[in-house]
């Protein structure tokens, strides 16, 4: 990720970065799962994090909630 940005012009390391996270449904074959209680859906939730110009910093998923 760094050379990437270096070879835009931009600095080795991000100055600013955006979170955010998304309930993804899943089945009970699809492995353990928890509840959203917020959005009554049953699965996992998936988080991101990325730099200004959109290059993933971060992903990681866990289960919703355990239930």
């Amino acid at each position: 990720m760094m050379r990437d940005r270096e070879r835009t012009g931009r600095e080795a390391s991000p100055s600013a970065a955006v979170i955010d996270s998304q309930s993804v449904k899943t089945t009970e074959a699809g492995g353990p799962r928890g509840h959203d209680a917020g959005k009554k859906i049953k699965g996992r939730k998936r988080h991101a994090m990325v730099d200004t110009a959109a290059s993933v910093i971060l992903l990681a998923r866990r289960l919703a909630r355990a239930s």
